[in-house]
């Protein structure tokens, strides 16, 4: 404890680089007709508490540390459209292991979730203030190591902890100091402006301070949760579901009702405070079962059968999902690339559902306790069979290159502009809100012998990531890929416009936009092309404008192609590397960036040339990122941040740097430039 209290923000070099400065987007609220299963409730919560950066590799080193980094290939999730908390287990060590990675937060901010920290087994004094702990006081009675808390959320910005107190008991005095602190840090950030300030604690500590599970929330545990106090939310613990299997926990009754019935007599919502955990990390132990197959509908029905109760927590699914993948590979895991793929598809199911298509409602399975318990049982269901997608967009412009946050190399305007494997959370892009939801021209979802859609690495006009339709095509025959959920105004002309490149001879001629309005939001309205003018290396931009329609609201934006009559055109490929929707009018560059300097630098880790940390002043207006790139005709990218400070490794002496700051619609400022010294 006394090593939180004596870090010091300002004295710590590197903490101005570890900082998240991306706010966190607003959600859009939209009838349920909208969504890709309309039969499922939007009010079940889902809160991710993961490790972030997990390597696929066995035996990897670990970097999950890092912000960003080059010649790894880290498991990053492209699903944060069915997040709504996303907590870092166990954080940043090195500092505090409170922190989050600013990545995983950066990246849960633009897509509207809120990101936690985690408080992991706090120290207690066994004699109440005899020494610093975890509730000590200062001589004005405040909670210095809650302060503390609240101070390091605020600066490094993220929104609350995770707080993991288990396996002790305490005094019945030091959980009322607990209790007060709790509703002290509330107070804290409420004072400081923050937006959200969130606190979820572990169902392993009684509100007398007596170490027990409960396995529900009742009379032991449900005092930290008052309304408008204390904590927001209970992680419950493992042992909740009906039916479940270890030794010391096994039981046959319903805890999930009563718990739900008591939340709702202390006027809590359910869906806001109970949050039900399934142990995704451990599933198939031969204790946890295979937790969406077989328990999670006993919270949340699956395919909206029947009505939701609460919510539920996932703990640790990026190691489990990996360890899985490398298992059904067997020695095949050892060819990266076959790897890497095999775990973006288990990804994808764990989230989409076994269809890879979240609007295709689950098979129901009957498995046995032996089935499920198995290390071989292959999850048959996904969390979009279980609650809808989430989207942010709603303000213009909006504009998305599709990249996912990694790749094989870095394009600017279609031309590699970085030779090295790269990963960074801190810049995915907002990512398509249904992947894949695929149907023909006449509607029908999952029909046959539609395009196959998925990222491609290979190929991209801007980052690491192109989006790739590809597969036969057939005389008259299309596929609609509905990609983003919006809720965007249509009173006045929008804008949308795609940058495409041929796969195939003559694949982009065959692309189409299509739009859809709230008044009909299964049906897509196909726009005429208005423009169509070549970009650059290969790529053309596609322009289409949806017309005003007074009082409407777009309410999902579609991807097509459409083949012509005439002879079968056989196989066919088209990327798609832009997409970006706007007012009409023109775009506005942003200023060119002030105030950029050289921080520090130091000889390169790597032993090739220096380690250099960057500054600047950032502008909180018009501004999507920051590029930094090599000054001259042919840049090659160099890094790239939503914040004011970045740090460039192996940079060689007397290299001049460019910062480019780049607005919502993609528009590049003039650059500021700085030499390398």
């Amino acid at each position: 404890m006394q090593a939180l209290l004596d870090y010091d923000i300002a004295a710590d070099p590197n903490a101005a680089y570890m900082r998240s400065q991306v706010p966190c987007a607003r959600r859009i609220d939209l009838p349920a007709a909208a969504q890709a299963n309309p039969r499922l409730s939007p009010r079940p919560q889902i809160l991710s508490l993961n490790t972030f950066y997990w390597p696929i590799q066995a035996g990897a080193p670990s970097f999950r540390h890092t912000r960003y980094g080059f010649d790894q290939y880290p498991y990053i999730t492209r699903f944060a459209q069915y997040q709504d908390y996303v907590g870092d287990w166990m954080g940043l060590s090195g500092r505090t292991d409170s922190i989050p990675n600013p990545a995983c937060v950066d990246a849960a901010h633009r897509n509207g979730a809120l990101a936690l920290g985690t408080v992991f087994q706090p120290y207690f004094s066994a004699t109440p203030g005899a020494v610093t702990d975890f509730i000590a006081q200062d001589s004005k009675g405040g909670y210095l190591v809650g302060d503390k808390l609240v101070d390091l959320a605020a600066y490094f910005g993220y929104d609350g902890y995770f707080l993991n107190i288990e396996g002790m008991t305490i005094s019945r005095g030091q959980a009322d100091d607990l209790a007060a602190m709790f509703e002290s840090m509330h107070a804290r950030a409420y004072a400081k402006g923050m937006p959200a300030f969130y606190l979820q604690i572990y169902d392993a500590l009684w509100t007398d301070g007596s170490g027990e599970y409960e396995n529900r929330f009742d009379e032991h545990n449900a005092g930290w949760i008052v309304p408008g106090r204390k904590v927001d939310s209970i992680f419950v613990n493992y042992a909740w579901p009906q039916g479940f299997a270890e030794a010391d926990w096994a039981h046959s009754g319903d805890y999930v009702a009563p718990s739900v019935t008591l939340a709702e007599q202390r006027g809590l919502d359910p869906f806001r405070t109970l949050f039900f955990a399934l142990d995704i990390g451990e599933e198939n132990d031969g204790v946890h079962a295979n937790a969406l197959d077989y328990y999670a509908d006993q919270v949340i029905p699956l395919n909206g059968e029947r009505p939701p109760v609460a919510s539920l927590a996932l703990f640790s699914q990026s190691d489990r999902l990996v360890r899985r993948t490398r298992a059904q590979l067997g020695s095949q895991a050892a060819d990266l690339s076959a790897l890497q793929e095999a775990v973006h598809i288990a990804d994808r199911r764990f989230w989409s559902g076994k269809a890879e298509n979240p609007a295709i409602p689950a098979t129901p399975v009957h498995p046995t306790v032996e089935q499920v318990l198995s290390p071989h049982w292959v999850p048959q269901y996904g969390i979009a069979n279980f609650v809808p997608e989430r989207s942010v967009i709603a303000k213009l412009p909006f504009t998305t290159r599709f990249n996912t946050g990694q790749g094989d190399r870095f394009f600017l305007r279609g031309a590699p502009a970085g030779q090295r494997v790269w990963y960074s959370m801190s810049i995915q892009d907002v990512l398509p809100t249904w992947q894949w939801w695929t149907r023909d021209l006449d509607g029908t979802t999952g029909a046959k012998e539609l395009l196959h859609i998925d990222y491609d690495h290979s190929v991209a006009y801007d980052g690491g990531n192109s989006l790739r339709l590809s597969g036969p095509l057939s005389e008259c025959a299309g596929t609609e890929a509905r990609l983003f959920k919006t809720a965007i105004d249509a009173d006045r002309p929008v804008v949308v416009s795609l940058l495409v490149r041929d796969g195939s001879l003559g694949s982009t001629g065959l692309v189409r936009l299509g739009v859809s309005y709230a008044h009909a939001p299964d049906h897509t309205v196909w726009l005429t092309a208005r423009g169509r003018r070549a970009d650059a290396n290969g790529w053309r931009r596609i322009e289409f404008e949806a017309a005003p329609r007074r009082g409407a609201l777009i309410t999902a934006v579609s991807v097509g192609v459409v083949a012509p009559s005439g002879a079968p055109l056989g196989d066919y490929t088209v990327y798609v590397g832009e997409l970006r929707i706007a007012a009409r009018g023109a775009a506005q560059q942003p200023s060119t960036p002030t105030g950029l300097r050289v921080d520090a630098s130091a000889p390169s880790d790597s032993g090739s040339g220096l380690t250099v940390g960057l500054r600047w002043r950032s502008a909180r207006d018009r501004v999507w990122y920051y590029d930094l790139r090599t000054a001259g005709a042919s840049p090659q990218w160099l890094g790239r941040i939503s914040g004011d400070a970045y740090v460039l490794d192996a940079v060689s002496p007397g290299t001049r740097v460019a910062l480019v700051a780049v607005a919502p619609d993609g528009t590049e400022s003039e650059p500021a430039v700085v030499t390398v010294r």
